[in-house]
């Protein structure tokens, strides 16, 4: 059915409320644009895609929309997927970050476009909408926007969400006497719910999600193509970064203020016992490299940038900051062992499967609220395990950096939990091909109807 059939006060309200924030989307937007982001992102983001993507070859047409890296990670794996089910498919891929952005473009050829995703506010998910006309707006994991859902079922658009995941933190919201109709109307936008896991799916029924509307396919950022490095690539890396065979290098990953200190104070500790061991820090935004690198040196070591690194070899009292964009997930593949940041602090936590991707033991801490099945799922498997501090964390680390034999088990049980997840994108694919076919009179499917072109 064309048109959308959501609660009309409910959208009034909403889109009150957004215009009421447009003073604080329009100063984020200056301040993208005054830390480097190109400045026709503001086309963009008031939803003025170029005019040419309107006609652009090319049936289904699918908008999908992950915000940062780790669900273009998960929306690569669908995007591919989606190819092989519709060869003549065209898509638009959006995100809000420029790390996401830069992500994009690097693992998602497949997509035909690429755009940052329109302020929230009404007209310019609209104005979006019909220069893009998308069959199928493809939401990856928790990315729900009103006016933009309102405005694809307008143009008569199916809306997916894809490895549908629900956070503590958002599952308490929504059950809150204001958040219980606000969450209910933003979900009934939603035609199909492709859920990872069954805890999630448990909690979007709870919240009055119809139960023919809700699947369980497994989790697409673990139905990742062979991410492992060859040895002539481990080998090229550890030159560039001055790292032997036989050093034992420590990844800290995403890391925020507050967790740098508590890694820090774990590698001096460490240090003394393990002379080949060596760190990386990867901070979560790259702007925060030159604080990361004070940090290092309140700490009587000597930070050494990424993009200086010249194949010197690399001393214990050397540290490796991290300041380029979109490498982090490759650089897990020479570790020995992992740590995800926002975790020690209340931050959620951040993408737990990168470095099992290359069967690499992942430490983490307390604050995995938008990761918690992955957290409970690495722990239940012995892959992961959770520190609470600076303390917990040396002695984690060690006991996984002096056992070789350990690293190598934990390292075959990520390839046999990978290979469990395997399919969960062309499940997806699969999915969405069903609801754009639909069912017509006598069982036949419907086709999906000719673009529409107004003149």
């Amino acid at each position: 059915m064309t048109g959308c059939q959501c609660a009309v006060q409910w959208r009034w309200a909403y889109s009150a409320v957004s215009w009421l924030l447009c003073p604080a989307f329009i100063a984020y937007g200056w301040r993208r644009v005054r830390n480097g982001t190109r400045a026709t992102a503001f086309y963009d983001w008031t939803g003025r895609y170029p005019l040419a993507w309107r006609t652009a070859k090319g049936r289904p047409r699918f908008w999908v929309h992950a915000v940062s890296v780790g669900e273009v990670v998960a929306a690569s794996s669908v995007v591919v997927a989606l190819r092989r089910r519709f060869p003549d498919a065209w898509v638009l891929l959006t995100t809000v970050t420029e790390t996401g952005m830069a992500t994009a473009r690097q693992r998602v050829p497949a997509a035909n476009a690429f755009a940052f995703l329109p302020f929230d506010l009404a007209p310019f998910p609209r104005w979006a909408m019909e220069r893009v006309r998308p069959d199928a707006l493809i939401l990856v994991e928790t990315e729900l926007w009103g006016n933009l859902m309102h405005a694809a079922k307008t143009h008569g658009a199916h809306i997916v969400l894809v490895n549908g995941r629900l956070s503590d933190a958002t599952f308490a919201r929504a059950q809150t006497p204001l958040g219980k109709p606000v969450y209910r109307w933003l979900l009934s936008h939603l035609d199909l719910c492709l859920m990872r896991s069954d805890m999630d799916a448990e909690r979007l029924r709870q919240l009055g999600v119809a139960h023919d509307r809700v699947q369980v396919i497994g989790d697409v950022k673990l139905d990742q193509p062979q991410v492992g490095l060859s040895e002539g690539q481990k080998a090229m890396l550890r030159s560039e970064l001055g790292l032997f065979r036989e050093h034992l290098l420590w990844v800290a990953g995403s890391t925020h203020a507050g967790e740098e200190d508590a890694v820090l104070r774990a590698y001096r500790r460490l240090s003394p016992h393990l002379p080949a061991l060596r760190l990386l820090l990867a901070p979560r935004h790259v702007e925060r490299v030159g604080s990361v690198m004070a940090t290092v040196q309140a700490h009587g070591l000597t930070p050494l940038r990424r993009s200086l690194c010249n194949g010197k070899p690399l001393r214990a009292n050397e540290v490796i900051v991290l300041d380029t964009v979109g490498e982090l997930a490759q650089l897990y593949g020479l570790a020995a062992v992992a740590f995800v940041g926002g975790s020690l602090i209340p931050r959620g936590g951040h993408n737990l499967m990168e470095p099992l991707l290359h069967g690499v033991p992942v430490l983490f801490g307390p604050h995995v609220d938008n990761f918690r099945p992955h957290a409970e799922l690495l722990r239940r498997e012995g892959l992961g395990f959770g520190v609470r501090d600076a303390e917990e964390l040396a002695q984690t680390a060690w006991k996984l950096l002096r056992s070789e034999a350990l690293r190598q088990t934990i390292a075959w049980q990520a390839q046999q939990l990978l290979a469990r997840h395997r399919g969960a994108a062309k499940r997806a694919a699969d999915a969405i091909a069903q609801l754009l076919a639909g069912e017509g009179p006598n069982g036949r499917t419907k086709p999906i109807a000719p673009l529409r072109v107004e003149r």
